[in-house]
């Protein structure tokens, strides 16, 4: 089997314009051009939309779990994972083994059009477990949990941290601001004093960001990642987006875990343009929020000349989405899940309507059938399985609506 194929007749989202009609050549797993292949082509009728895989910059597979847990609004997020981890759906979470958990996970991710997931723990935890899964979970970060006395002591502190960061042009990742008390607001301060600002840092949550931290934030070329609906869940307030935006800080989104945040990243753009409206009385814009959730995460973690947008000789990961070709951002943003038709990893189909089963069966994928929101798909892997026996361990029927098989 030759593994280079075009798709074609397709509306196609590049980082400069909308290509009404256009063709994409993948092969060897990366894009090759905008032509139309002579060995293999699947033209694509009807109203349809090529954009670049999704990118989720925050989650915390571990915790990919139903339903939400706690009883805001907390000072900082040390209460809340006390009653996470007091809770029944703690115990019944931990009836599954941790790489069952991490299926869920990548499962919600997959059925949203993401193929890249930056999950955020240490690499002692994720290491023997991300390889076995079908999407893409990023392993070359630093990190640190909190700028904080909270901090649960991920890696080797944050000194040591960046700099291995800075020394191998990796991202260093860590939670920053996450709370209202006095030691929580220190957690920019405390970054700089350690020296630990610059374009290799990412940070999530920063609800308690002031003015200065926000200047601070985008003199150093720090990366910052946006999760409101976990932070309007556990604080009933989130950061000061529209101001960090505007002070020209690189902004991504991510979905925190389904134990606080919105179900999948489909679900947590909508929830962040709601929230953006509530809070300025202004519309956050539909490009921007794509470029949120692609090319801005590719370059916070150092991947923009690998993943984030459709170019000549990165990596192809796409997304095929049904919806009107004459609004393809706002068509994203509104995306529900039957509306994802296709997702490609690596030119290679990894889940999508059953339309494209011929692609399927031309890269030999070992794939299933299931329903998504009443529509019929085909997957990679076994996820009824995977249901199923997540079912019986716990010993009734539960439904994990991140995971809405067969509705």
């Amino acid at each position: 089997m030759n593994n280079e194929y075009s798709i074609s007749e397709i509306t196609i989202v590049t980082p400069k314009e909308a290509l009404e009609k256009a063709s994409i050549r993948i092969g060897d797993g990366k894009i090759k051009d905008f032509s139309k292949s002579t060995l293999k082509d699947y033209p694509i009728k009807g109203d349809y939309i090529l954009f670049p895989a999704l990118i989720n910059a925050h989650d915390h597979l571990f915790g990919t779990y139903y339903p939400k847990i706690g009883n805001g609004p907390y000072i900082c997020w040390l209460p809340w994972d006390y009653d996470l981890k007091s809770s029944e759906v703690y115990d019944e979470r931990n009836k599954n083994t941790p790489y069952e958990v991490y299926l869920f996970g990548a499962y919600k991710n997959l059925i949203s059009g993401v193929t890249t997931v930056h999950d955020h723990i240490p690499h002692v935890v994720n290491n023997t477990l991300i390889d076995k899964l079908p999407i893409r979970v990023l392993k070359e970060y630093t990190l640190a949990h909190e700028a904080s006395v909270y901090d649960l002591k991920w890696g080797d502190g944050i000194e040591i941290e960046y700099k291995r960061a800075v020394e191998k042009d990796l991202p260093f990742v860590t939670h920053i601001e996450e709370g209202f008390d006095e030691e929580s607001l220190r957690g920019v301060d405390t970054l700089e004093q350690l020296d630990a600002l610059s374009d290799h840092t990412v940070v999530i949550h920063g609800i308690g960001f002031s003015e200065k931290d926000i200047k601070l934030l985008a003199k150093k070329k720090v990366n910052f990642i946006w999760c409101p609906g976990s932070n309007m869940f556990m604080f009933q307030r989130t950061a000061k987006v529209k101001e960090i935006i505007e002070a020209g800080v690189n902004v991504s989104i991510g979905t925190d875990s389904p134990a606080s945040g919105e179900l999948n990243l489909l679900e947590e753009v909508r929830f962040a343009k709601k929230v953006y409206k509530e809070m300025y009385g202004d519309e956050l814009a539909n490009d921007s929020i794509v470029r949120m959730i692609t090319l801005n995460p590719a370059k916070a973690f150092r991947l923009d000349k690998r993943l984030g947008s459709l170019e000549k000789g990165k990596l192809g990961d796409l997304l095929i989405i049904a919806g009107d070709k004459k609004k393809p951002y706002k068509s994203l943003v509104e995306a529900n899940l039957k509306d994802i038709a296709l997702v490609i990893m690596e030119g290679k189909p990894l889940y999508g309507d059953v339309s494209f089963e011929e692609m399927f069966n031309n890269h030999k994928s070992e794939y299933t059938s299931v329903t998504i929101q009443g529509k019929d798909k085909l997957i990679i892997g076994d996820l009824n399985g995977v249901m199923e026996k997540m079912r019986k361990k716990v010993g009734f029927h539960k439904e994990l609506p991140f995971l809405p098989v067969g509705n």
